[in-house]
């Protein structure tokens, strides 16, 4: 069963979301670009009410008014699942996703019953900065993405036209305008508020060249009763290369075959 696309009104915003699936719902919060697609969660749909909603100004999502704090990315968020009739879910993020994840979660704890965080954005580790992807050509931020260029065949046009260019530009002029920077300086104090109770999955491609796996030590010093899951061999774009790996967010709550470094 595929992802379906259907626009929905959320507080007054015409909202694009992908979904498949019945049963317990798992929200799917999307990185800084989604160009590489999302066909892995189909894998889900057995078991899973699949929902992957899209940030202001990305496909048919309405930009105005654009997000300019992660208070404004929750809002949205929260009116989503409003909007859905979703109250407790399990919450997914990866990258961008994973720092949108932990400021929904740290606002509204009663409603993830999960946490899965794929290589997140946010900590400041100065031994293992992230890469600026602004000063590389797309070809270079293709290869710095992932370790298998096949899983952008027929996703990037070989000359990337006019409109492929604005869609990705639009995108990025959305992150820019609610992203601190390349760290958020409030992201500890926040993971701080999380409940130690709350069921954490961490996961990391150990080639990771955007967000290094070297992040790692940081989140579980913030999470020190999250699960940890280094992916040998994989990039930023894990889930893309190995899909085999979205097991883990289905296996989340009993894994044991994670290892903290």
């Amino acid at each position: 069963m595929s992802l379906s696309t259907t626009v929905i009104t959320a507080n007054g915003r015409r909202t694009e979301v992908r979904e498949t699936g019945a049963g317990e719902p798992v929200v799917y919060l999307h990185g800084g670009g989604i160009v590489e697609g999302f066909d892995f969660l189909d894998a889900l749909a057995d078991r899973y009410h699949v929902v992957l909603p899209l940030l202001p100004g990305y496909g048919a999502t309405e930009l105005e008014p654009a997000p300019r704090s992660h208070q404004d990315v929750t809002a949205h968020l929260t009116d989503v699942l409003d909007a859905l009739g979703l109250d407790r879910v399990v919450l997914v993020g990866h990258s961008l996703g994973g720092w949108r994840a932990v400021a929904f979660t740290a606002a509204h704890p009663e409603r993830v019953s999960r946490l899965v965080l794929g290589s997140p954005y946010g900590m400041d580790v100065p031994e293992h900065p992230m890469l600026n992807m602004r000063a590389h050509t797309l070809d270079e931020r293709k290869r710095i993405l992932t370790n298998d260029q096949s899983i952008w065949d027929g996703r990037i046009p070989a000359e990337p036209d006019e409109e492929y260019l604005a869609l990705r530009a639009r995108e990025q002029g959305v992150m820019g305008g609610f992203v601190p920077g390349p760290a958020d300086p409030e992201l500890p104090d926040r993971l701080a508020t999380l409940s130690p109770d709350l069921e954490t999955l961490l996961l990391w491609g150990a080639d990771d060249r955007l967000i290094p796996v070297g992040h790692v030590a940081a989140w579980s010093a913030a999470l020190p009763n999250a699960r940890v899951h280094i992916l040998p061999g994989a990039g930023h774009l894990f889930f893309n290369e190995r899909p085999e790996t979205v097991e883990l967010i289905a296996s989340s709550a009993n894994a044991r075959d994670g290892a903290r470094p």
